[in-house]
């Protein structure tokens, strides 16, 4: 399904809440450049995500609520400034000073392969050396390693499980990838996490969520994504703008983007559907803008998932459709009727990317009567749309700079029943106890 400008018509009007681009971003209780961080104030670090899952005969549907006063479906661009094409719109060290970052709702899901993820979540993903830590490793250094740099042409480190590496869970093992076919064997055996990943900018103009699993790096599914740079390296210029036939216009405005001002039913992004090839002899105006991400139709297991809804009376409302059966075994997991799995969730908003997110604590999801499970999905006889749903609503906190080493380690009170494989991350923790946690332990890194 497309999202294009007529289906966006026809879906109705957007309720927005338009504030000043200075109020987009989060404020921050404690900036450190070093050190990489940003600590949002308290009211910032914890957050409330709407989850409801249906499913049929054939198909399952993640629906989302998420209320917010700042939506961005906005990315990078390009703005002509001084002669030049200037890139705007970072993913860096806390929210983007001009509001450039798209908002984006993940899910992580886990079919009982991966030991650990149901105790502790996305935590065991995160570990020393990480991009956006303050012990991130070396771009020389990663470019440098035969896997992450040699051969996957890798300049930072991302997200990962701890059986991917030949070292201690305490001991820093970045570094330390197992050989090729130790991991093939580990994928054909299941032990990745599927992750969906809707993207305000970069997939939900297009109809769809991104596809992708997490083995020893953050990975993309199989096929042809539904994204790419909109560069030309040759031309040092844009590889295409705006069809003034089909949007009226050739670039947009610095200062309307800036403004909030291009709807969802503008032509705020720029696709195989509203583009034409750039013209380098059109009078190019300071201020022109052209999006960064030039967007096309998926191909593949990456394009496995669907993706409708919108930004409506307050909240993005968005529903992710896909098969239960996987579409490729080797990066997407089987969901069945009666099944039990693991699910965390993470929201990107308030122009942030990274690990600037809020996350939530591991959430076990049931297809089936299981009554002590946190999200209960509901069977629905034919049309997923068209269909009620329970509503589970879900707690998030920002995540820090808590690795899977420092759990481990001997600064963290509880790592001899972590070591154990004893004691989860709800076992001891509420959200709000966690969040003050989280904040103390990044204080204590900017102390060092």
């Amino acid at each position: 399904m497309r999202f294009d400008f007529a289906t966006a018509t026809l879906i109705g009007a957007a309720s927005l809440a338009w504030l000043a681009p200075t109020a987009i971003g989060m404020e921050a209780e404690l900036e450190d450049e070093e050190q990489n961080i940003f600590l949002p104030v308290a009211e910032e670090r914890t957050d409330r995500l709407k989850v409801a899952v249906l499913y049929n005969d054939s198909h399952v549907q993640i629906r989302y609520e998420y209320p917010t006063d700042r939506p961005s479906w906005y990315h990078q661009v390009w703005k002509y400034e001084d002669g030049e094409w200037v890139r705007y719109g970072s993913g860096g060290r806390g929210p983007d000073q001009h509001g450039l970052y798209e908002d984006r709702i993940s899910m992580m899901l886990d079919d009982g392969s991966v030991d650990g993820f149901d105790r502790y979540g996305g935590w065991m993903l995160a570990h020393e050396g990480m991009r956006t830590l303050g012990s991130a490793a070396d771009a020389d250094a990663v470019r440098e390693h035969p896997k992450l740099g040699r051969d996957m042409g890798r300049s930072d480190v991302r997200k990962y499980l701890p059986g991917t590496r030949d070292a201690e869970p305490e001991e820093t093992s970045w570094d330390r990838v197992k050989d090729d076919e130790t991991l093939r064997a580990l994928q054909e055996n299941g032990y990745f996490l599927d992750l969906w990943q809707w993207r305000a900018h970069r997939s939900h103009p297009v109809g769809h969520a991104d596809n992708g699993y997490v083995l020893h790096y953050r990975l993309s599914s199989e096929g042809r994504g539904m994204y790419t740079d909109n560069w030309n390296d040759d031309a040092g210029q844009p590889a295409y703008m705006l069809d003034p036939g089909k949007t009226g216009k050739r670039a947009l405005r610095w200062e309307k983007l800036l403004e909030r001002g291009y709807s969802q039913d503008d032509a705020y992004f720029i696709s195989e559907d509203n583009a034409t090839a750039f013209d380098p002899d059109h009078d190019w105006q300071e201020g022109d803008v052209i999006p960064q991400r030039f967007l096309r139709q998926p191909e593949g297991s990456r394009g496995a998932i669907s993706a409708g809804g919108r930004y409506q009376d307050g909240a993005w409302r968005i529903r992710l459709t896909r098969t239960l059966e996987s579409p490729n075994p080797l990066d997407s997991k089987a969901l069945e009727p009666g099944g039990s799995y693991t699910v965390a969730f993470a929201v990107h908003s308030g122009g942030v990317g990274a690990r600037w997110h809020r996350v939530s604590l591991p959430q076990s999801l049931s297809l089936g009567d299981d009554g002590d499970a946190d999200i209960q999905a509901t069977r629905v006889e034919g049309n997923l749309d068209e269909a009620g749903a329970e509503w589970t609503d879900i707690p998030l906190v920002y995540p820090g700079q808590v690795t899977w080493q420092w759990l481990h380690g001997d600064h963290h009170p509880g790592s001899p029943l972590v070591r154990q494989g004893a004691l989860g991350v709800r076992d001891m923790h509420d959200t709000q106890q966690l969040s003050d946690f989280i904040a103390d332990h990044e204080r204590r890194l900017k102390d060092q």
